[in-house]
């Protein structure tokens, strides 16, 4: 008898570090969506010292509820500027780990100055609480900006050519991650505001972040550790330059958190609204340009001793990166070739593809210069559209028994579908056996609570927190991800009439601007119905998050997978941190047209959001209509 064939190989698994990456960014992301569903609410308390808004006067809410606006996306914007620093310190000085868990530590002291700041203004010690309140945030900021861009590349790293076929998976299981640590934390944390205080509501998400800098620390001995290249003084040397060269940032940030709220809006009366948003702008950029220039004097001067260490890691050992690139072609421009484009000179030295590199970004950063705009708006759903809620009727009224199946059945869905996700990147299964029983006893529960309801017709009333509204964002895009895959994507796919990316992006910027409407509509509605006594229900506000929400599918995903694809190899991590500054200079904006609120109703306020939209969307469809790009994959594995 011959011998027999050999059995096949069993198919490789997760990589073991998988699991401890996994926790560790659901309980990461539970902390940092849970502080930021009650950061605005809470801020507007503070500002007028936890008075009820019906003992203060309008100047006196407006004005905290402006500042507030401000501070909030000032923080946002801080949270998506660094990660590029914690990129370059990450692959350039220290490594993955390493960042990781070092500014992990950084981030759960910030969650517990956030903590003891709730507790000093509980006992009237305003301004220690004002001030642990920016402590705590510029923490949080370095913190959760550092990891952002580590963690998703720590993931890439753990994989080889044997199990490169589950990387797409393991990203939806982050995504998967992401999205119920946020829906959960949004739910629970302004419910823990509301019964314990902003101690308890701050301490709770401090908890999770020190959970999940453990949890990554007991995997310390499975990760698959990546080197930074180059290292050593070069490696030093290039995380100094980037902090010099990061600097304007930071000083646009500082100097609209300083000197912002101290702009006096001009007031509207007896002006249209060009000579109004002309004067506000003017004003706004000269009281700017007056109270702040020394920030900018002094982030000039550091970028000056940037160029002067990048000078010297050069000497040491030559980099081909965009900075490196770009200065080698304006220090020899006038080596070019007659028809030679700018970045031309420089293929002799660092190769094609090095030198296709910043034209490649700067074609697609200038067709990305109008993303910032939706950030400007998209973000708001933790700030306006949370006072817009705040100021709605969210009473509701449910069926008593299926109402309470509706929480618990929710609660063991998701215990049940996170155990499941943490075994499957674990490689290990649960017995077919257990998830029949496990849903065939809920189904029976849900009919038992129909049953019940039918016969006693008893009822159950909730009253929703207004900072709860926004978990219907998480909720939407693990709806909407898959409903435009399986009934727009892949119908025109087969009839050969795929969307391209850039006309995707395009509709998702002109729904973003219909998403504003919708909420100005509804704002000016809320406003006639308050002069006469009325609230409007907050349900009507489901409207505008659908379509905002649909807007972030098309232009986030969209646009991350065809900003990758069209950045040459070298470049790709450049690409990234350019998109994420759209994020920070979208929610500056926010912050620096804050002070509107002061003399403009809210509805007002998102009309202003609505017409700079439909601007960036046109010159965005422009820009697309133009664009020239060409597709850079990565290199296949080599066996």
């Amino acid at each position: 008898m011959s011998e027999s064939a050999a059995a096949p190989a069993k198919e490789a698994g997760f990589p073991q570090g998988i699991p401890f990456i996994v926790g560790n960014e659901g309980a990461e992301r539970f902390s940092y969506y849970g502080m930021r569903a009650i950061l605005y609410t809470y801020l507007a308390a503070l500002y007028v010292q936890f008075v009820a808004e019906s003992a203060l006067s309008k100047a006196e809410t407006d004005a905290a509820k402006s500042k507030a606006t401000a501070v909030a996306h000032l923080f946002m914007a801080g949270v998506y500027a660094f990660p590029m620093i914690g990129a370059i310190l990450a692959d350039r000085l220290l490594g993955k780990y390493k960042v990781i868990l070092w500014v992990s530590m950084i981030y759960c002291a910030g969650h517990a100055v956030l903590a003891v700041a709730g507790r000093l203004a509980e006992m009237g010690n305003f301004g220690g609480g004002e001030i642990g309140m920016y402590l705590g945030l510029a923490l949080i900021a370095v913190g959760s900006g550092g990891i952002k861009p580590c963690v998703s590349a720590n993931v890439g790293d753990q994989f080889d050519a044997s199990t490169s076929h589950l990387v797409s998976k393991v990203f939806q299981a982050f995504y998967f991650i992401i999205n119920f640590g946020s829906f959960f934390s949004t739910m629970i944390t302004p419910a823990l505001y509301s019964a314990y205080g902003a101690e308890v509501a701050f301490g709770v998400p401090g908890i999770f972040m020190a959970v999940a800098t453990f949890i990554f620390w007991l995997g310390r001995g499975r990760f698959v550790r990546v080197p930074p290249k180059p290292g050593g003084v070069v490696g030093a040397l290039d995380v100094a330059s980037a902090l010099l060269f990061f600097s304007p940032v930071i000083a646009l940030i500082v100097a609209v958190f300083v000197e912002g709220d101290h702009y006096k809006a001009p007031d509207p009366a007896g002006m249209s609204s060009a000579q109004f948003y002309s004067t506000y702008l003017s004003g706004y950029l000269g009281h700017l340009a007056v109270s702040s220039w020394h920030y900018f004097a002094i982030s000039g001067g550091l970028i000056v001793l940037g160029l002067a260490l990048f000078k010297m890691r050069q000497a040491r050992q030559r980099d081909d990166g965009f900075l490196a690139v770009t200065l080698y072609s304006i220090a020899n421009r006038a080596k070019r070739r007659k028809g030679e484009g700018f970045f031309d000179v420089a293929r002799g030295e660092f190769g094609d593809e090095a030198a296709e590199g910043p034209p490649a970004v700067l074609r697609i950063v200038v067709v990305f210069s109008m993303i910032m705009f939706f950030w400007a708006l998209f973000d708001q759903h933790a700030s306006t559209w949370v006072q817009q809620a705040k100021e709605m009727n969210r009473v509701i009224t449910v069926p008593l028994w299926v109402g309470r199946f509706a929480v618990a059945g929710t609660v063991a869905g998701a215990l049940y579908g996170g155990t499941w996700l943490m075994l499957w990147v674990s490689n290990k299964t649960i017995p077919s056996l257990v998830p029949k029983i496990y849903f065939g006893l809920l189904v029976v529960a849900g009919l038992a609570a129909v049953g019940l309801d039918a016969t006693r017709g008893e009822t159950m009333t909730v009253e929703l927190k207004a900072s709860q509204i926004q978990a219907l964002n998480p909720l939407m895009v693990m709806i909407i991800i898959p409903a435009l895959n399986i009934l727009v994507y892949k119908p025109l796919e087969r009839r050969g009439k795929a969307i391209k990316p850039l006309r995707r992006m395009a509709a998702g910027m002109f729904l973003a601007a219909v998403a504003f409407a919708i909420a100005a509509l509804l704002q000016a509605r809320m406003e006639a119905a308050a002069a006469a006594g009325a609230k409007v229900h907050v349900l009507w506000q489901v409207a505008q998050y659908v379509v905002m929400t649909t807007s972030e599918v098309l232009i986030s995903v969209t646009g991350l997978e065809f900003a990758y694809t069209q950045a040459p190899r070298r470049m790709k991590s450049t690409i990234m941190g350019f998109w994420l500054l759209g994020v920070t200079f979208g929610n500056v904006l926010v912050a620096f047209l804050a002070p509107m609120q002061k003399i403009l109703t809210l509805s007002q306020f998102f009309w202003v959001f609505t017409g700079l939209m439909v601007g960036a969307a046109v010159v965005f469809t422009i820009l697309a209509s133009t664009y020239k790009g060409k597709t850079y994959l990565q290199a296949e594995a080599k066996h």
